[in-house]
């Protein structure tokens, strides 16, 4: 695609100072501090960051990124991010958008020509060569953005609802390894990621990824080469039938090296109740809150793929205890609200729930897609 001239050829007349353009190298530095700046706000305030190069989590095998940076006066005061995946949607591998990071500095905040000139840019970037679809993810109690995005004012693209989705994050502590035992009695037993094991590894994935939206297409040359991004083959659990087949198979994936969650505020109710929560903490092993500016000790449970539900539980059981050993004191895991494993999920472990809306971001409302009754499940990993 030809965008080389596209910067040059937008104009934005309310705004003359205003300049958009794709992110370089150069861009570093600046975009890493309006990401630490500039938190996403709720009753848990964090600050999704890329220390020490942003650039860094762009180059993730399988994936395509695009950073859309916007300055005024020469300062950097707004960025923007799509990332394309091949994912399942309808039983079909499409070529997927999500849309993410979209940081305003305090200074423009509410300026919505600036936001509009921006969604603009992007969009004249993808007319060309547009995705088959794209979607974005809100947190439920942003009730400001939502609201402001739901409106679809002129200028702006169309959002529609897809579904809720919970990310759960799953206290480490005080986990044992309870499920391993009967599984083996049932003429199962567990094993790790292998290369051995790569293309039936692969062919599981996809056949599990296939029953649901929006989730992550696999190939063996992606996963090989996510190693140099804390995923390697033996971090994956796999679960093994008498047949020697693979009935289930999770991973547990640190990405504290390229991606991290600090925590920036707490709602004024809850730091008052904060101390409490964290006393029942310790008693119970629930999650306890981090002091604001507390990098999270979190990695992921990604993907999750098992046949039938005792499966999905005994392999989270594995990988916490597992994660208890690389210092690790979260591990999160992403479902839809309307999942079927959901309640198993929420009933067995104590877990905190981080709750977003899901959305299809369309620029002609034309382009609504017609997805069927699957659950979503995009990796939590990716987003």
């Amino acid at each position: 695609m030809a965008w080389a001239n596209i910067e040059s050829q937008l104009t934005v007349p309310t705004v003359p100072s205003v300049r958009f353009a794709l992110a370089t190298e150069k861009n570093d530095a600046a975009i890493r501090q309006l990401l630490r700046e500039n938190p996403t706000r709720g009753r848990i305030s964090l600050s999704f960051e890329h220390e020490p190069d942003y650039f860094r989590s762009t180059q993730m095998p399988g994936t395509a990124s695009q950073t859309i940076v916007g300055f005024l006066h020469g300062k950097l005061i707004g960025v923007g991010r799509c990332t394309f995946r091949q994912c399942h949607l309808n039983g079909q591998v499409r070529r997927v958008g999500y849309l993410s990071e979209l940081r305003l500095a305090a200074s423009v905040q509410g300026r919505f020509d600036i936001l509009r000139r921006g969604y603009q840019f992007f969009r004249e970037l993808h007319r060309a060569d547009p995705a088959d679809f794209y979607f974005t993810s809100i947190a439920a109690d942003n009730e400001r953005s939502l609201r402001f995005l739901e409106r679809n004012l002129p200028g702006m693209p169309a959002y529609k609802f897809a579904a809720d989705f919970v990310t759960l994050v799953i206290p480490v502590a005080r986990r044992r390894h309870r499920q391993k035992t009967g599984l083996t009695s049932a003429g199962l037993k567990f094993m790790a990621g292998n290369d051995a094991r790569l293309t039936q590894l692969v062919s599981f994935l996809n056949l599990q990824a296939v029953q649901n939206q929006l989730a992550a297409f696999w190939t063996g040359d992606d996963l090989l080469a996510l190693k140099d991004f804390g995923l390697a083959l033996p971090d994956f659990q796999l679960i093994l039938d008498g047949n020697d087949s693979i009935v289930a198979g999770a991973a547990l994936w640190d990405q504290r090296s390229f991606k991290q969650n600090v925590v920036r505020d707490y709602a004024a109710k809850i730091s008052m109740v904060r101390p409490l929560i964290n006393l029942s903490a310790k008693l119970l092993g629930t999650v306890h809150l981090p002091s604001v500016g507390s990098t999270l000790n979190i990695g992921f449970i990604s993907p999750l793929s098992a046949n039938d539900l005792q499966s999905a539980l005994a392999l989270i059981e594995s990988l916490l205890s597992q994660a208890a050993g690389r210092g690790l004191e979260f591990l999160t895991l992403g479902l839809a609200e309307n999942d079927a494993r959901l309640t198993a999920v929420r009933r067995q472990f104590h877990a905190r729930e981080y709750k977003t809306r899901l959305y299809q971001v369309m620029w002609d409302k034309s382009e609504a897609a017609v997805l069927d009754d699957r659950p979503f499940l995009p990796e939590v990993a990716f987003l």
